[in-house]
């Protein structure tokens, strides 16, 4: 979970760098994306600071910023709380943690759909397919509609969901090539022929192949 305390104490000490904020955090476990300290930078750039200026200053009283600040927010949408669930606990702000923390004593539903979400997070990542059916029939029961619906479209297609949850093959290779067809495809408006894309694919192809060899080598 990121510590807002330090990103805090590090902005009054003048770094307004989140690449360097989020090395430093990194270093300490911070198991998250830079993306998070970039959003939670940015009310700060926009308030106390210049909202490009990522080069550090030199502290002064005006742009020293409390945690108590930084805690006060606008109330979440449903939307943004939704995609809280979605995340890792260590991949959360600390705020939005105690966010979910904090509505679900008081609110049953949202406290069932975190533990159903949680639940389904936990199957996907660590292929745990056998639960499926589990999963499944306890959203029939206790899920709120939204979560009903996304049942129902994972039951339409379901030997495949099945199959992606549980086995270690995918079809991903398949569909990288096949986004990296149509990439260059578009490159070419349209224009050139089938023997034209062959000789680019196989060029990138080739291109790529001598920089494997070459750090290799180097390695």
């Amino acid at each position: 979970m990121l510590t807002s305390d330090y990103l805090v104490h590090r902005w009054n000490e003048g770094c307004r760098s989140a690449q360097q904020m989020y090395r430093e955090i990194k270093e300490q476990g911070y198991a998250g994306s830079d993306s998070a300290v970039s959003r939670f930078l940015a009310p700060l750039r926009a308030k106390k600071g210049k909202a490009r200026s990522f080069k550090s200053v030199q502290p002064e009283a005006a742009n020293i910023v409390h945690l108590e600040e930084v805690k006060k927010k606008r109330p979440p949408t449903a939307r943004q709380v939704a995609h809280w669930m979605t995340f890792k606990a260590e991949q959360r702000l600390d705020w939005q943690q105690n966010y979910l923390d904090q509505r679900g004593p008081q609110d049953p539903q949202i406290a069932q759909t975190y533990e159903l979400m949680g639940a389904f997070t936990t199957i996907l990542r660590e292929r745990e397919g056998e639960r499926l059916d589990e999963w499944l029939a306890r959203i029939e029961v206790e899920g709120v509609s939204e979560l009903q619906s996304f049942a129902q479209g994972l039951k339409k297609d379901y030997d495949t969901v099945k199959a992606g949850l549980t086995l270690k093959w995918s079809n991903g290779q398949t569909e990288d090539q096949v986004n990296r067809l149509k990439f260059l495809k578009r490159q070419m408006y349209g224009q050139g022929g089938f023997e034209l894309r062959r000789l680019r694919v196989l060029h990138r192809t080739e291109t790529r192949r001598r920089k494997l060899s070459a750090l290799k080598a180097a390695a």
